[in-house]
């Protein structure tokens, strides 16, 4: 009887490590795929920075009003872009002390969605400019 006992408890200790590690793992493994999705935005940050360049000098060097519009439109674009991508870096928090699993698991699939519609206005944003700045150059 002892021994079933001893057997048992070990066995619930053993389960419930197993389960701490597996939720660790999980928080782990959500936190690498936000911080991967953050890198990949970021490495997109140069292209923001050469769009803008290049649409303020079109913007310099045109008189034609249609050109000058859509330069200044796609330049606020890319500017709103980078901007919620700054946003959303001062306001993430990787430590999450303090919080259950359930509460940090919410709170990095809510960021990771942020990200994700952050990836996609700036691959928007980068495509529109650049193809703009392309036809604005082959004219």
């Amino acid at each position: 009887m002892k021994k079933t006992y001893t057997i048992t408890t070990l066995a619930l200790i053993s389960i419930t490590l197993f389960s701490c590690a597996d939720k660790q793992k999980q928080e782990k493994d959500l936190l690498k795929d936000v911080i991967n999705i953050h890198d990949r935005v970021m490495s997109k940050d140069e292209l923001i920075m050469i769009n803008k360049m290049q649409l303020d000098t079109l913007m310099q060097q045109t008189k034609d009003s249609t050109i000058n519009k859509q330069a200044k439109q796609l330049s606020a674009t890319l500017d709103s872009a980078d901007s919620h991508m700054e946003n959303w870096m001062h306001n993430f928090d990787a430590e999450n002390k303090g919080k259950s699993h359930e509460q940090i698991m919410d709170y990095l699939n809510d960021q990771k969605r942020e990200i994700t519609a952050i990836d996609s206005e700036l691959n928007a944003s980068v495509a529109a400019s650049s193809k703009f700045i392309k036809q604005i150059k082959s004219k």
